[in-house]
């Protein structure tokens, strides 16, 4: 009989940057199913205030902040697992800091150090990285406008990494090209290890879309869902979406549940998970916020995405996400709807958080 690699209610799991958007709900979602939670931040006072709204939704539940300044640091990990069956890997740079030497190598070093921790850590059974769309499809290449190109889990990205790690200087355009490639080499990682060193873990990855939901505390910069609530606070604020390049939107539920998945779910093995749903459309949120508040108008007057990108037409193949998600008692549909999305987004989480800037939690 194969032994069992899913983690029962009761286990522990390891999420790292714990404080950011997507892994606040990820944690709650572990809480309110019974599991224990640990979760690293930076800062002691991103302790208090990640525990303070993980208690303010479940009081009495096992959740834990540890601080830890740089995930980098060779052996950092190793401590921390002990007793640990899950480890959620999240934590990542979104600076938008240009230079790849500053971004990627420190990123791939943090990553490395943590699979060979968990390695060596018999209690690991499953390791979920938070990958993204980017690792799938280089969206500043556009692909000719009379075709249409399927995103699949076969799907990587292999033109942004040239750009990234072109010779300097490291002006502020790179920045998203770093990112795109230090999403694409660091889950690379993620998958060589699993072969070169078949660790006794299961491994997956989750390659989320624009994520948006409602954001869980008023510290939280509240990562891309900060810029529909932005928006939808103040209609000036258009010129947030302008850089945007995302093909698609997904609810940071949704996100979680699949991150959740690769974490319990028995026939999740060796999957990437495509967290890709509705398509983006600067448009289809300002309707979606005009059918919210009537009584205000949002008129960036600018055309959809598809318009803006050339007649790109990517579509993506989630047939085998949708399955999973009504598994995990999403519905019929799998993906959240996405005019529930936005209004969730818009209307709940925590109402005393204000637009700060698109930058990453401290």
């Amino acid at each position: 009989m194969q032994h069992s690699t899913t983690i029962p209610p009761g286990g522990l799991v390891l999420i790292t940057g714990v404080n950011g958007f997507l892994a606040s709900h990820l944690a709650l979602q572990l809480l309110q199913r019974g599991y224990a939670v640990k979760g690293t931040v930076r800062t002691p006072e991103t302790a208090s205030w990640i525990t303070s709204a993980m208690k303010s939704h479940y009081p009495n539940a096992p959740f834990q902040a540890v601080v830890i300044p740089n995930l980098s640091a060779p052996g950092i990990m190793d401590s921390l697992l002990q007793d640990v069956s899950g480890v959620v890997y999240m934590a990542a740079d979104t600076s938008l800091n240009p230079s790849p030497h500053e971004v990627i190598t420190p990123g791939l070093a943090a990553l490395q150090s943590a699979l060979e921790s968990a390695a060596s850590n018999p209690s690991v059974k499953r390791f979920v990285l938070t990958s993204s769309y980017t690792a799938a499809v280089d969206t500043f290449v556009s692909p000719p406008s009379t075709t249409t190109t399927t995103i699949t889990p076969s799907s990587w990205n292999t033109t942004s990494g040239a750009r990234a790690w072109a010779p300097p200087p490291y002006d502020p355009p790179r920045a998203l090209d770093v990112y795109q490639s230090l999403k694409t080499e660091t889950e690379k990682l993620l998958w060589n290890f699993a072969r070169e060193q078949n660790p006794a873990f299961v491994c997956n990855s989750v390659l989320p879309g624009f994520v948006i939901g409602p954001i869980v505390h008023a510290r939280q910069r509240g990562s891309t869902a900060a810029l529909v609530r932005a928006y939808f606070d103040d209609p000036a604020c258009s010129q947030a979406f302008a850089w945007i390049s995302a093909p698609w939107v997904v609810d940071v539920g949704d996100t979680a549940l699949l991150h959740l998945a690769g974490l319990v779910e028995e026939d999740v093995r060796g999957e990437r998970l495509l967290a890709l749903a509705g398509r983006f459309d600067l448009q289809g949120f300002e309707r979606a916020f005009e059918g919210i508040d009537p009584a205000r108008s949002w008129g960036s007057k600018q055309e959809g995405k598809e318009e803006d990108k050339g007649g790109i037409q990517w579509v993506a193949d989630t047939k085998r996400e949708v399955a999973v998600l009504q598994r995990m008692g999403q519905g019929e549909e799998g993906f959240t709807p996405f005019l529930e999305s936005v209004r969730r987004t818009c209307l709940e989480g925590d109402r005393e958080w204000m637009f700060r800037s698109f930058l990453p939690e401290p």
